[in-house]
């Protein structure tokens, strides 16, 4: 993995390097099906492999790898079935989130979402699509942390892989400026305070997106798999 990586100290805790894998693989470093390897990784950070094997065991709970004893430690695949199952789910939980994040949000945060959509238009209009992506993820997250509940965000947090790959997918199926104009209105719904606009703003966001994913005919590899 050609990446660079930050030495860590010897004291650093398995959240931090839990996170710090997160991160490599929402962002591509490690793609479906790579193996991560314990001892690189510790390597590369600086670290014994003990947190890194727990910081592991965390990351196959929360459906980032999967292990086996022969393959080692994997980034998970994420199917077309996880990804039509997903969306009914976020856009129930992102709903919830628009709904407490319209009465709870400040100006700060509206102006942080207003750049975030900047920085997807600017990446549209050079046709950088992980650049769009990462804005658009971002974008989501920081409502979701804006409805100030802890455990909506740890959801939300454990869904990222799958998150990520569905946004990706969903890219396939407009044009780039399409995909960041969409979001406009979630802002404006959120700056008038409209809880249940808000809410159903955002569930028809996503909804509308699992529905291109669902108009998509599967592989063959993907029917034998269903």
């Amino acid at each position: 993995m050609n990446i660079r990586t930050p030495i860590l100290g010897r004291r650093v805790l398995r959240e931090d390097i839990k996170e710090f894998l997160i991160d490599a693989i929402v962002k591509g470093h490690y793609r479906p099906g790579e193996r991560i390897v314990e001892s690189r990784v510790a390597q590369e950070l600086g670290v014994s492999q003990g947190p890194v094997r727990e910081a592991l065991r965390d990351l196959e709970l929360l459906g980032f790898v999967v292990s086996s004893p022969y393959r080692g430690t994997q980034v998970r695949k994420v199917s077309r079935r996880d990804l039509l199952e997903l969306y009914p789910i976020r856009a129930a939980l992102e709903g919830v989130a628009a709904r407490a994040a319209a009465i709870r949000i400040d100006e700060a945060t509206l102006q942080q979402l207003e750049e975030l959509l900047a920085e997807m238009r600017d990446a549209a209009a050079r046709n950088e699509l992980h650049a769009q992506t990462a804005a658009n993820i971002a974008f989501h997250r920081l409502i979701v942390q804006a409805a100030g509940n802890r455990l909506l965000l740890q959801y939300w947090d454990s869904m990222q892989l799958y998150t990520t790959t569905f946004v990706t997918v969903a890219m396939a199926q407009r044009t780039p400026q399409e995909l960041a104009e969409r979001h406009q209105v979630i802002i404006e719904a959120l700056r008038d305070r409209d809880p249940q606009r808000a809410e159903q703003v955002m569930r028809r966001h996503i909804e509308e997106a699992g529905e291109w994913l669902q108009a998509v005919p599967p592989s063959e590899e993907e029917q034998e798999q269903e």
